[in-house]
């Protein structure tokens, strides 16, 4: 006997003699059954996070087929009653997302949703990665350079007025300069400058 089907959400199944219990002989022959085609269904709110974590636990349990299915029949996009789901049609066409093939479902689908707050944030941090070095080293030149103006101060009292009094003013305020850079600290890169100074 033939049996034509033009039903896409019908598929044709034969149980072979026996499977179900073969000391019984059940079925006692081989028989054709008519098998609707199994749907996973969801509402159009379903989150698409949890469409990945579905299909891969359908994959998981029935990718690897049964008495009345082939391996890989189901989940597929094959023999559909409704109409596939991005989500879905993503995941049946490339698998699980490249961040879920590494991680726990919970830190990717963390992660997944943080995209969309990360990089705006990095769009506009941007600039400022560029402004942070010059403004750095300006604060490190800074610190330097307020010493270079009080010796500067002194250098030019000196010159205007040389009596004994101006210039023992002059020795203890370049002593407290002195004093005063030794105690700062720059890093290496900065460290010429200072040993200049002193």
């Amino acid at each position: 006997m033939h049996i034509y089907i033009n039903i896409p959400s019908m598929s044709k199944i034969v149980l072979p003699e026996g499977v179900i219990d073969f000391q019984e002989n059940i079925p006692p022959k081989e028989t054709m059954l008519l098998a609707p085609v199994a749907n996973l269904i969801a509402k159009k709110d379903f989150h698409p996070a949890l469409v990945d974590l579905f299909l891969e636990t359908a994959s998981n349990i029935h990718g690897g087929g049964d008495l009345l299915t082939e391996p890989g029949q189901f989940p597929s996009m094959h023999y559909l009653s409704f109409p596939l789901n991005k989500d879905a049609r993503r995941y049946l066409k490339s698998g699980p997302p490249f961040l879920q093939r590494y991680l726990p479902f919970w830190a990717a689908s963390l992660i997944e949703r943080l995209k969309f707050i990360i990089i705006p944030l990095i769009t506009l941090l941007f600039p400022l990665f560029k402004i942070f070095p010059p403004t750095y080293r300006w604060r490190i030149r800074s610190r330097i350079f307020r010493w270079y103006k009080e010796l500067q101060h002194v250098e030019e009292k000196l010159q205007r007025e040389s009596h004994a009094e101006n210039i023992e003013l002059c020795e203890r305020r370049l002593n407290k300069i002195e004093r005063e850079v030794a105690l700062l600290s720059v890093p290496i890169s900065y460290v010429d400058q200072l040993y200049t100074l002193t």
